[in-house]
C-alpha cells in the first residue's frame, strides 16, 4: 500500500514540473501582478488609460471623417462632363451626325443632347429670366451636347485632350470642361487623408510615450522587488512578463474606451450632418467603424502597449546590470 501511494505522488510532481504547467503558473503569476498593481494604483492607471483613449480617438475620428467624406463623394459622383455648344446654323441632320460622331470617341460613355428649345426651357427654369427671353424675337441659345466620359477617362489630362480634339470638329463653337467641382472635391478628400495620416503618426508616438512612462514609473515603484528577483535567479523573461502584460492590458482597455468614444461622436454628429445633407439635396448616411476596423485598432494599440513596455523594461534591466 505504501508503494502504491508513492508512485502517483511522483507522477503528479513530474507533471507539475513539466513545461506547460510551469508556463501556465508563470502566466497566472504575471497577470495577478498586473491586476494587483492596477488595483493599487487605480486612479493613476485610469488617468493613463483615459489619456491614451483620447489620443487614439483623435485619429480614429479623423479616419471616420475621411471615410464618410470619400463615400459621400462617390455617392454624389460629380462626373466632370464636357459641354459642347453646337453651331446654330447646322441643320437637324447635320446635328444628328455630329452627335453620332461624338458618341464614336472611345473616351465617351454617352451623350445627352439638348435642342435649342430644351436649352431655352432649362435656362428659363434655372435663371429666373424667363420674361426677358420672351421679349426676344429669336432664341439666342444654341443646342448643347453634354458628353459624359467613361470611368477610365475621368482624369483631368485625358479630358483636356478630348476637349482639344472636339474643338477641331466643324459645327462646334465651344467646349467647356466642367471639372472644377470634381477637382475640388478630390483635393479635399486627399487633404483629409493626409491629415489623418499625420495625426495618426503623432498619436502613435504620444501613446507610446505615455505607456512607456507609465511602465517606467511602475518599474521604479517595484525596484526593490526586481532586485530581489534578480538575486534569487529569476530570468529576464520572468521579470519582463508582468510589465509586458501591463502594457497589453492598458492598450486593450484604452482601445475599447476609444471605440466607445468614437461611436458617441458618430451619434452626436449624425444630426448635424443630416442638416448639411438637406442643404445639398441629398441623403448622407454616416457610417461608423466596421468590426474589422475596430479589431485592427485594438490590435495596433495592444502592439504599441507591448512594444513600449518591452523597450522601457529592457532599458531599465540593462541599466541595472551596468550598475
Amino acid at each position: 500500500m505504501t508503494f502504491t501511494n508513492i508512485k502517483p505522488t511522483k507522477s503528479k510532481n513530474k507533471d507539475e514540473n513539466s513545461f506547460f504547467p510551469r508556463w501556465k503558473r508563470q502566466i497566472g503569476y504575471a497577470w495577478c501582478n498586473t491586476f494587483n498593481d492596477f488595483s493599487q494604483h487605480i486612479i493613476a492607471s485610469l488617468l493613463t488609460i483615459f489619456v491614451i483613449a483620447i489620443s487614439i480617438t483623435l485619429p480614429t475620428i479623423s479616419y471616420l471623417l475621411w471615410k464618410n467624406a470619400n463615400q459621400t463623394a462617390q455617392q454624389w459622383n460629380p462626373t466632370p462632363n464636357l459641354t459642347v455648344y453646337i453651331n446654330k446654323a447646322l441643320t437637324s441632320e447635320q446635328t444628328t451626325e455630329l452627335v453620332t460622331k461624338l458618341k464614336s470617341y472611345h473616351e465617351v460613355d454617352r451623350v445627352k443632347y439638348l435642342s435649342r428649345d430644351e436649352t431655352k426651357e432649362e435656362f428659363q427654369t434655372w435663371s429666373g429670366f424667363s420674361n426677358a427671353l420672351d421679349l426676344l424675337d429669336e432664341n439666342p441659345l444654341p443646342a448643347v451636347a453634354i458628353v459624359i466620359p467613361k470611368d477610365e477617362a475621368k482624369k483631368t489630362v485625358i479630358l483636356h485632350q478630348l476637349q482639344t480634339e472636339l474643338l477641331t470638329i466643324d459645327g462646334i463653337d465651344d467646349v467647356k470642361l466642367d471639372d472644377s467641382w470634381f477637382t475640388r472635391l478630390t483635393a479635399l478628400t486627399n487633404m483629409v487623408k493626409s491629415i489623418v495620416w499625420i495625426i495618426s503618426i503623432f498619436m502613435i508616438i504620444a501613446v507610446s510615450l505615455v505607456i512607456g512612462n507609465s511602465i517606467r514609473l511602475n518599474i521604479f515603484s517595484r525596484k526593490q522587488t526586481i532586485t530581489v528577483m534578480q538575486l534569487i535567479g529569476a530570468t529576464e523573461g520572468f521579470i519582463l512578463r508582468p510589465f509586458l502584460y501591463s502594457g497589453i492590458f492598458i492598450g486593450l482597455i484604452s482601445a475599447i474606451i476609444s471605440l466607445l468614444l468614437s461611436e458617441i461622436f458618430i451619434y452626436q454628429i449624425e444630426s448635424i450632418i443630416l442638416k448639411v445633407s438637406d442643404a445639398f439635396g441629398t441623403i448622407i448616411h454616416i457610417e461608423g467603424l466596421l468590426w474589422d476596423e475596430s479589431l485592427l485598432i485594438i490590435l495596433i494599440t495592444i502592439s504599441i502597449g507591448w512594444l513600449s513596455s518591452l523597450i522601457a523594461t529592457k532599458k531599465y534591466l540593462k541599466m541595472a546590470q551596468i550598475v
